[in-house]
C-alpha cells in the first residue's frame, strides 16, 4: 500500500506503543509493516527492522507512529548530514541512502503509473546534487523573553516550534553561509519583537533578501541592515506592512534559462532546485518535439518558466495563470527577452474558461503544470481541443494518477515518463508525463 495522501479526517491518537518488523519502505521515506491485518506507515524505519515504535495516528485502515528503539539497524540505513535533522523536519530521507531514496520514489510512482499505461516507456530519472541544491529559504525569527534572545531558525515540522540552525545541508552554499552572520546581525537589534522572518532567494544576479518587520526599523537597525547588506552583497527588500515591499537596491533578481532572463520578485515562486528545473524545461522542449508550425498552450504558466523557452522554437505560445502579477511579470520577460510570439492571460484555471477569447485558439500542443490539487477543472476543455500532444509536469502522484486516468479514457495514451527528484533528502515526487491523442480513437 502507498499512501499517496491523508485524507484530513478526525483522527484516534493513543499514547501506546508496539512492535513491528518493517516490510517495505514508501516513497516518502516511512518504514511499511504490518500488524493485524493493518498497515502502519512508520518514521524512521528502513526495511528489516525490528522497531519499538509510539502510535501518532490510528485509523480504521491504518497508522502513522514514529521509530523510538531499534533491535537492530538496516545496512540501507546512514547517518543524517544535519545535527537538526531529528527536529527539524524540513527533510523526512537523511537517514537513507540517496539511491535507496529515488529507487523508493520510483517504485511507488509506477506502480500507480503502470495500472493505467502497463506499456509506459521509462526514461532516465531528472536528478543531479543530493546536497546544496535549494535556492530559496524562510527563516523564522522569534524573540524569547526568557533569554532575552532572538531564535533564528526553521519552524518544526507540523509545529510552531522553532528550531535553531546556523548552517543547512540542502541550501545553496551562498545562502547557508549566510546563516551565521544573519544570526549574529539580529542579535543585536534594537527593535527585536517586531522582527518577523526573513526569505532568502539565491537569484544568478546574487542574493535576495526579504526582512518581514513589524512597523518601521529604527535608524540604527537600519544603518546595520544596510551594512550587512552591502558587506554580503545581498539585495535587500524590506517589509513593514502587509503586501507592501519596499526595495533598498536598484537590481531586480533573476534566473536565465538558457539565454532567456527570467526577472522575478523576492517573494514569487520560482522552482527552488535551478540545476533540475534546466533539465527539466530542457526535457519539455525534445519531448514535445516543437517546430515553427506549432501552436502551444501553456496552462498554470507562471511568469514563462517552460512559455518563453516554448516561445523560441514554436510559431505561438499562449501562456494562462491564476495570479494577475504573475501574468504582467511574464509579459514583461516576454518584452525584455524580445519574444513577440506569446501572450499571456489571468484566468481561474479552477473553473470553466471556455468563454474566454483565448480559449477560441486552436492549440496542436498542451503544457500543464498544475500546482499540488492537479488540473482537473481544465482537462474537458482541453479534451475539446484535441491536442496531438500533452506535457504533464506533477508535482502530486495522486492528482496525476486522477488526471492521467481521464486523459487516458478520452482517447489518449501515456507515451513515456520521467521521475523528477526535485527534492533530495524529502519525500516529495515531481514526475513529467507526455501523453499523445491516439489515432482514430472513438473518444473524437
Amino acid at each position: 500500500m502507498v499512501l499517496f495522501y491523508r485524507t484530513p479526517t478526525k483522527t484516534t491518537v493513543k499514547r501506546k506503543q508496539q512492535i513491528a518488523t518493517i516490510e517495505a519502505l514508501d516513497y516518502q521515506g516511512l518504514g511499511i509493516a504490518k500488524l493485524n491485518g493493518k498497515t502502519w506507515f512508520i518514521e524512521n524505519a528502513l526495511p528489516d527492522e525490528n522497531v519499538q515504535f509510539e502510535i501518532k495516528e490510528e485509523k480504521r485502515q491504518y497508522g502513522i507512529g514514529k521509530a523510538i528503539k531499534w533491535q537492530n539497524r538496516s545496512p540501507l540505513r546512514q547517518d543524517p548530514r544535519c545535527p537538526w535533522y531529528a527536529q527539524c523536519g524540513g527533510c523526512q530521507m537523511q537517514h537513507i541512502h540517496i539511491d535507496t531514496q529515488r529507487t523508493a520514489k520510483q517504485a511507488a510512482l509506477l506502480r500507480q503509473l503502470h495500472k493505467i499505461a502497463p506499456d509506459l516507456q521509462i526514461k532516465p530519472m531528472i536528478a543531479d546534487n543530493e546536497w546544496a541544491y535549494r535556492r530559496r529559504a524562510r527563516i523564522s525569527l522569534d524573540f524569547s523573553h526568557e533569554s532575552k534572545t532572538i531564535q533564528f531558525g526553521f519552524r518544526q515540522q507540523q509545529s510552531n516550534q522553532l528550531v535553531e540552525i546556523d548552517h543547512c545541508a540542502v541550501l545553496v552554499p551562498q545562502l547557508s553561509q549566510l546563516l551565521s552572520p544573519l544570526r549574529q546581525l539580529f542579535q543585536q537589534w534594537q527593535q527585536p519583537k517586531q522582527l518577523g522572518h526573513i526569505e532568502l532567494v539565491a537569484a544568478d544576479n546574487g542574493v535576495a533578501m526579504l526582512l518581514r518587520h513589524l512597523g518601521e526599523l529604527s535608524a540604527q537597525d537600519m544603518a546595520q541592515l544596510m551594512a550587512f547588506a552591502e558587506k554580503y552583497s545581498v539585495m535587500l527588500f524590506i517589509s513593514t506592512t502587509e503586501n507592501e515591499i519596499i526595495a533598498k537596491t536598484t537590481q531586480s533578481p533573476y534566473y536565465q534559462l538558457g539565454e532567456i532572463k527570467l526577472y522575478f520578485d523576492v517573494r514569487d515562486f520560482i522552482q527552488v532546485n535551478p540545476t533540475i528545473n534546466q533539465h527539466m524545461v530542457a526535457t519539455a522542449l525534445e519531448w514535445l518535439e516543437l517546430t515553427v508550425e506549432d501552436r502551444v498552450l501553456d496552462l498554470f504558466c507562471g511568469m514563462g518558466n517552460f512559455s518563453l523557452p516554448l516561445a523560441k522554437q514554436a510559431a505561438h505560445v499562449v501562456g494562462i495563470e491564476g495570479v494577475a502579477e504573475m501574468v504582467v511579470k511574464a509579459t514583461a520577460n516576454a518584452a525584455q527577452n524580445g519574444l513577440q510570439n506569446v501572450s499571456f492571460y489571468q484566468t481561474d484555471l479552477a473553473a470553466s474558461f471556455a468563454d474566454k477569447a483565448w480559449a477560441q485558439e486552436k492549440f496542436n500542443k498542451v503544457l500543464l503544470d498544475p500546482p499540488r490539487a492537479g488540473a482537473l477543472f481544465a482537462l474537458d476543455h482541453i479534451i475539446e481541443l484535441q491536442p496531438e500532444k500533452m506535457l504533464y509536469v506533477s508535482c502530486s502522484p495522486a492528482t496525476l494518477v486522477r488526471d492521467a486516468t481521464i486523459l487516458v479514457d478520452n482517447g489518449y495514451r501515456l507515451v513515456k515518463c520521467a521521475m523528477i527528484d526535485m527534492f533530495p533528502q524529502t519525500g516529495h515526487i515531481e514526475t513529467m508525463v507526455l501523453l499523445s491523442k491516439t489515432v482514430n480513437s472513438s473518444s473524437y
